[in-house]
């Protein structure tokens, strides 16, 4: 009883300091991390948990097949609950020596910058006036929705900011709240004709947050909001993307009235 006592101390120690180390271990039962470390040599084994620890993964897509001699498998891209399927940047090479604690370390990072990057490029291809319906739609349907949103959400926020600025607040507001029209209106008409899956559900995503937005600057203007620190705009989320900052996950930052998050 007494060396049953020490082992499951010994045991218990062991899965602290390897969530110590990677801290998405804390998501996990003791049961599903021994798992996981007694299969590292089976990353296909381990793919099965990896919705337990990030919330917008399922899995990862894996190739095991035609890979130098010293390589155990690559995963080359993150698929979703919904089948929705993002390439990383650049994909995840697991040799026969690495660690599985290091290539999940590796599979949080690629995601982060995959995503950082691709909002960089769906910022700067943002079809924001929604005057080219086409151009919208394609826009819309090539970035992961996440990103897409993400994007719509920027752009609005920066135009409202921007808006608030101006001399005529009232007319700027106007311009604004015309555009966001213009958008709902292509997407309440790309949402009825026939169309994937994941791609209605991204556009009624987007149908949602244009709504919201709408209303938003609908009531900014009934209520003569003209300064962009009037705390009827600061407590709303507000999203503001600086193209130069030198990290590139900082480069988004997220306000809620004083609060700044990146």
């Amino acid at each position: 009883g007494n060396l049953m006592t020490v082992i499951q101390k010994a045991l218990g120690e062991y899965l602290e300091k390897q969530r110590r180390e990677f801290a998405r271990f804390y998501f996990l039962g003791d049961d599903d991390l021994l798992e996981i470390l007694g299969n590292s040599g089976e990353p296909g084994k381990v793919l099965g948990h990896v919705s337990k620890m990030f919330a917008g993964i399922n899995s990862a897509r894996i190739s095991t097949a035609e890979l130098p001699e010293d390589t155990l498998a690559v995963l080359d891209a993150m698929v979703s609950k919904d089948g929705e399927v993002v390439p990383f940047h650049e994909p995840i090479t697991i040799m026969h020596t690495t660690n599985v604690k290091n290539w999940l370390k590796e599979v949080e990072s690629k995601m982060k910058n995959t995503l950082a990057l691709l909002l960089e490029e769906a910022i700067s291809e943002d079809k924001a006036d929604a005057t080219d319906k086409d151009a919208f739609v394609n826009w819309a349907t090539k970035f992961p929705a996440q990103v897409m949103i993400l994007a719509t959400q920027i752009n609005w926020s920066m135009g409202v900011d921007k808006a608030l600025q101006s001399d005529d607040t009232q007319a700027a507001l106007k311009e604004r709240l015309n555009s966001l029209e213009a958008k709902l209106a292509v997407m309440a008409e790309t949402v009825l004709l026939e169309l994937p899956a994941d791609n209605r559900k991204k556009f009624e995503q987007m149908i949602t947050e244009l709504v919201h937005q709408r209303d938003v600057v609908r009531d900014l203007m009934k209520e003569n909001v003209s300064s962009t620190t009037d705390f009827r705009w600061l407590y709303h989320l507000r999203y503001t993307y600086n193209p130069d900052a030198p990290e590139l996950t900082e480069k988004l930052k997220i306000s809620l009235s004083n609060a700044n998050f990146y």
